[in-house]
């Protein structure tokens, strides 16, 4: 949000009232209200994972910054607080162990111990006095620096701190602005480690009415601008964030629904080529409402638009042209062109658990899972044993009485299952939050077994995830693995299910068969 909209967000910050939340493909897991806060206004969040694997939700309100376990999303915990001079814009990042808050009440930037998180407490170790104030403050992890925008006021410094050697100290290297006195509302900085900018690291500035600006600011003593990109009908060029392959970048026009009339939109530039980035797409929810932060993982793209809430995209199968796969409306009376509802999202835990810090009602949790789920094609099976009696890889894409059919097969060993077969796919991501498999079969003898398993490739073994009496009609399983990133091959993103099929007692037939259908991975990122 940009100073401009504070009026309108002051008056309506009162104006709450029960409603019920409208949805698509998004389940509300839990909400933490304004009053259960002590708050009387919500504004960025931001999201934490400790050393043991417990995630934790930051809420940043007016007066404070607040840390929310949600390891379980169905019942959150606040743990701990940490006091500021009320104001209605914060802001917070993380870095290894440090959480680092700023707002523009000339108070600095607060920098906070989270070592102790898992036994409920945070401690604020030190604050930085200059700059005194900071609209919004960005943290590269791969370099470890943390950039701040649009401090001093609107002086346009954009300063930078060290944080490699000790996260708790951080200290001010570089230029007195890195940006050449221009002001940056915020920032997305990445540091490039493969193509040919690989070393470099490079600055995306929301450059308000100018348009997008790109920066290396690799040498901190001497940075420039690479490319400005000046676009049709500049409102506020507001934040955005890079396509998982950064070739993408996509952005918000603040002001571009209330000045403009146009329904919110989103900008997507082409930055392969830094020195000759340009506008390529844009695309729409269709709706009124202003839209703030949105954040990119695995390509899909999660929206904060203000008073029409979380909008979730899907970019994977066309970067230019995202479809909208789900939403979450925590302002439910409208969508109305203000500065109300939700201002921020984190999309980034482990468990795909997503967040949304909302003005006037505080923090939603929610669980995206049914919008982000992605099925995966096979690309190849292989019956280890047993003999392939009909069908091929097309016979297990659709349900179209088509099926695979596998015949029992020979074994030494009788404990062994005399029918086997094994899927082979690859995940579009190294990543992911959940991994199901999908599949349909029946057997045509009674008295059989099946188990399903997936190929753990850091453990290198086959782990058993369901085991059932084999079907005599056609049954549809949708089978979910633990620890799911094990099962996605490093590198090639390989992925491997197995069923295997045999005698619980006597059975009915020598020769039986089982018939599949319409098997595939079902993953989230």
């Amino acid at each position: 949000m940009n100073r401009k909209s504070v009026m309108a967000a002051t008056l309506l910050l009162s104006s709450l009232g029960t409603a019920q939340y409208q949805s698509d493909k998004v389940t509300l897991l839990a909400q933490i209200t304004l009053s259960q806060f002590s708050s009387s206004s919500g504004n960025t969040c931001w999201g934490y994972i400790s050393p043991s694997g417990r995630e934790y939700a930051i809420m940043g309100l007016n007066n404070k910054v607040t840390f929310v376990e949600i390891t379980n999303p169905s019942q959150p915990r606040i743990v701990a607080s940490i006091s500021h001079t009320s104001n209605l814009w914060a802001d917070i990042k993380t870095y290894r162990y440090a959480c680092y808050v700023s707002t523009e009440e000339n108070t600095g930037i607060q920098v906070i111990d989270l070592r102790n998180i898992d036994n409920n407490q945070v401690t604020l170790t030190r604050t930085i006095s200059a700059p005194s104030r900071s609209h919004t403050i960005h943290v590269d992890e791969v370099s470890g620096f943390l950039y701040t925008c649009g401090s001093l006021g609107r002086t346009g410094q954009t300063a930078c701190f060290d944080l490699k050697n000790d996260p708790l100290n951080p200290v001010r290297v570089g230029l007195t602005t890195l940006t050449q006195g221009l002001y940056q509302h915020e920032t997305q900085v990445v540091t490039y480690t493969e193509g040919p900018y690989a070393g470099r690291q490079i600055f995306f500035g929301g450059g308000e009415g100018r348009g997008l600006e790109i920066w290396d600011v690799t040498n901190k003593n001497a940075t420039f601008l690479i490319r400005r990109v000046v676009y049709p009908f500049v409102g506020y060029c507001h934040q955005g964030w890079l396509s998982s392959d950064r070739r993408y970048f996509y952005v918000n026009d603040e002001f571009d629904e209330s000045e403009n009339g146009i329904p919110t939109r989103t900008l997507v530039f082409d930055v392969s080529v830094l020195e000759s980035a340009d506008l390529v797409s844009t695309y729409t929810t269709g709706l009124t409402s202003i839209d703030h932060n949105l954040y990119t993982k695995n390509d899909f793209v999660f929206h904060s638009n203000y008073s029409s809430g979380l909008q979730i995209f899907n970019a994977n199968d066309n970067k230019l042209a995202p479809t909208r796969v789900g939403w979450f409306d925590t302002y439910p009376a409208d969508n109305r062109v203000e500065y109300v509802g939700a201002w921020g999202n984190w999309p980034f835990f482990p468990s795909g658990t997503v967040i949304i810090s909302d003005m006037q009602r505080g923090l939603f949790i929610v669980d995206v899972s049914e919008a982000t789920k992605t099925p995966i094609a096979l690309t190849n099976f292989g019956t280890e044993r047993g003999r392939l009696l009909g069908g091929n890889l097309d016979s297990l894409s659709a349900n179209d009485q088509n099926y695979l059919e596998i015949g029992v097969g020979l074994v030494a060993n009788p404990s062994e299952a005399p029918l086997r077969v094994i899927f082979e796919s690859t995940s579009k991501w190294q990543d992911i939050s959940r991994i199901r498999f999908s599949y349909r079969n029946r057997v045509d003898a009674s008295g059989l077994n099946q188990t399903l398993e997936l190929y753990d490739w850091i453990a290198d073994q086959w782990v058993n995830v369901q085991s059932v009496a084999s079907p005599l009609a056609d049954t549809s399983y949708e089978v979910v693995g633990p620890n799911p990133d094990r099962f996605v091959q490093a590198g090639t993103k390989a992925m491997k299910a197995r069923l295997s099929v045999k005698p619980g007692g006597p059975v009915s037939l020598q020769n039986w068969k089982t018939a599949i259908d319409q098997a595939s991975f079902i993953l989230n990122p």
